[in-house]
């Protein structure tokens, strides 16, 4: 909700302190406002830089082995093709979903899986286009998928949709709002004027008073608030390495009261599933 919206109720109330030559009190609505439209937007900045990190895990380079002259390609990861042989080198990251087959070293997988401890790749292991290969050892790697059909990519098209999906409460307040503010400014406006065919001194007794019911039940706060609290929800778990798909599943982890865990070590099944669930 903007300040220089004609319909918002704080515009209404600063407009109505200025008619009351009270300067004062409309500057500290100004003040107010600012403050709040200047934390709402550290928030939502903060939330979002948090959601943003996710998306660094997607590999921008490929490096291509040319099957005719056997030299090193630098391509664009999303320019490999399935089937295409790459070479990931020591610190490098893995382009695109593919098998190894040549080399044996260790690929870090936290970012996609969560496991803490370098995994083994050998010929035949399978790897995730985004995780990184820490050994010591160059990995061929020959691609399965490209990046838009990686596990990297379905990660990031969860973190967008998570971003995108708005949660029941959220629906709610937006559909309250905007039956309830029309009904307070109208409120306001009949105390601001009804009262000045009385007498003029007790309408303006009563235009303060209907201003202070504009600030005073103004559903800025809430309107403001809720979705923010979601967005900032969501940017904690994400920090944390977890993916919630939107504010509907945040408000339902609120209700769960048992977790369990089953540490299996079949790492990549259960991730591929979950995506695949998701």
């Amino acid at each position: 909700m903007n300040l220089i919206s004609p319909f918002c109720p704080f515009t209404t109330a600063v407009v109505g302190a200025c008619a009351l030559q009270d300067f004062v009190e409309a500057a500290v609505l100004v003040f107010l406002f600012d403050v709040s439209e200047y934390l709402e937007s550290v928030a939502m900045t903060r939330a979002t830089n948090a959601l943003s990190t996710i998306v660094s895990i997607r590999p921008e380079q490929a490096n291509l082995n040319n099957p005719i002259t056997k030299e090193i390609v630098v391509l664009p990861a999303s320019a490999v093709k399935i089937g295409s042989i790459v070479s990931v080198k020591t610190g490098d990251k893995v382009p695109c979903d593919g098998i190894v087959i040549e080399g044996d070293s260790t690929v870090d997988e936290s970012n996609l899986t969560g496991e803490s401890r370098p995994v083994k790749k050998g010929i035949g292991d399978k790897v995730s286009g985004g995780t990184i290969n820490n050994g010591s050892t160059q990995l061929i790697v020959k691609t399965t998928a490209t990046t838009k059909n990686s596990a990297v990519a379905k990660l990031l098209k969860i973190v967008e949709e998570a971003q995108s999906n708005r949660s029941t409460t959220e629906a709610m307040v937006d559909s309250v709002a905007q039956v309830y503010t029309p009904i307070v400014v109208l409120t306001a406006l009949c105390m601001c004027t009804f009262p000045f065919i009385v007498s003029k001194e007790v309408g303006k007794d009563w235009l303060m008073r209907g201003l202070i019911l504009l600030v005073a039940a103004c559903p800025c706060a809430l309107i403001i608030s809720t979705p923010v609290t979601y967005v900032a929800g969501l940017a904690a778990c994400a920090q944390k390495g977890i993916i919630v798909k939107g504010g509907q599943h945040l408000e339902t982890l609120a209700m769960i009261k048992v977790i369990a865990f089953d540490k299996t070590g079949v790492r990549s099944y259960a991730y591929h599933m979950c995506l695949k669930c998701a």
